[in-house]
């Protein structure tokens, strides 16, 4: 009798034991969540509030439309990023492959016309994309190393195709994309809507987001499970040039005159919404809903900023100060996350 009441006892006791380690990960999981969101909508309703209360002109339509119109741009960028870092890759080569993918478009639309120049924009993005996919996964160039190299390559290379001259679009149909509007929305801002739902559905829902999640947690976890981590990886880098050569066209569109110094910088930019929209620079997980939030946060400073008239360098430190607090929420994630697991609350 004493023995049956000592193996039940056991019993008891593994079972317990197996429930606080799920309610741990539970626990874990909600406030991962918590700060994951907090990180970006906290600093995005506040910049909200501050702008309408103090910056003049800020809800003006002329300002929310070219806001609109910035952010979707950047978003879009944001968008290739996030595969990337989620994967735990980086691409600092976006900025320049968005000039280059500008540039080319613009000059195919004075010669061939706009869908043309369009279309061949998107295929120059993804086709640098590829590069760095390829430097990555068949010559073992570390993602740092490989978009550090190219960065410098592809910005040479616009520089060359544009002999450091402007490109003038002669075209009044393209330059009117960005200024267009569906049902009073930014017609780019529409376009980064509907590429931001589905790059949400393809991470959530496809098996393609699966096994970014499960590159990014442990790439030798998933090649033990049969995924192909090369083809990830060279899918990732791709969609991310793809994204910036989208960028890079609605750029050109609105700027109605582009050349070889344009995007400089916009690598960090990218960085900075990507991770202050939630998704962890050591990978395994991505936020587009996170990313977009971010961009509209970014674009609402600079156009604050300027309408203030600021200098435009102090905008910079703004970006340094908001990577540093988005490398901080991913920190505080990643230590939250940490102690929950391990029994201990913060």
């Amino acid at each position: 009798m004493t023995e049956t009441v000592t193996t039940l006892t056991a019993e008891e006791l593994v079972a317990a034991e197996r429930d606080r380690s799920a309610e741990r990960a539970r626990r874990a999981d909600q406030r991962r969540r918590l700060l994951q969101n907090s990180g970006v909508l906290v600093p995005f309703l506040i910049v909200l509030v501050v702008g309408v209360a103090v910056v003049p002109n800020f809800v003006s339509s002329s300002n929310v439309t070219n806001m609109l119109v910035n952010a979707a741009i950047l978003a879009i960028v944001g968008y290739g990023m996030t595969l990337v870092i989620a994967v735990r890759g980086i691409d600092l080569s976006v900025g320049s492959a968005q000039a280059l993918a500008a540039c080319v478009a613009a000059s195919v639309v004075n010669s061939a016309g706009p869908f043309v120049g369009a279309l061949v924009g998107i295929l120059v993005g993804a086709g640098l994309g590829a590069v760095n996919g390829l430097l990555v996964t068949q010559a073992r160039v570390p993602g740092f190393i490989a978009t550090l190299s190219t960065m410098s390559v592809f910005r040479g290379l616009v520089l060359l195709f544009t002999g450091g001259a402007p490109i003038m679009i002669a075209s009044a149909g393209f330059k009117d994309v960005a200024t267009s509007s569906l049902l009073g929305v930014p017609t780019p801002f529409v376009i980064a809507v509907l590429a931001g739902g589905g790059m949400w559905f393809a991470l959530e829902r496809m098996r393609f987001g699966k096994h970014v999640v499960a590159v990014g947690g442990s790439p030798e976890a998933a090649v033990d499970t049969g995924i192909g981590v090369n083809r990830v990886l060279l899918r990732a880098y791709l969609i991310a040039g793809a994204s910036a050569g989208v960028g890079g066209v609605l750029l050109a569109s609105q700027l109605g005159v582009v050349n070889g110094s344009i995007s400089t910088g916009l690598e960090l930019q990218a960085i900075a919404i990507v991770v202050l929209g939630g998704t962890s620079m050591a990978g395994g997980r991505g936020n587009i809903v996170g990313t977009f939030v971010a961009a509209l946060l970014l674009a609402m400073i600079n156009s604050g900023l300027n309408l203030l008239n600021v200098p435009s360098f102090y905008q910079y430190v703004a970006l340094g100060l908001l990577l540093i607090f988005a490398l901080s929420i991913d920190g505080a994630q990643r230590a939250a996350v940490r102690r929950m697991l391990e029994g201990r609350h913060s």
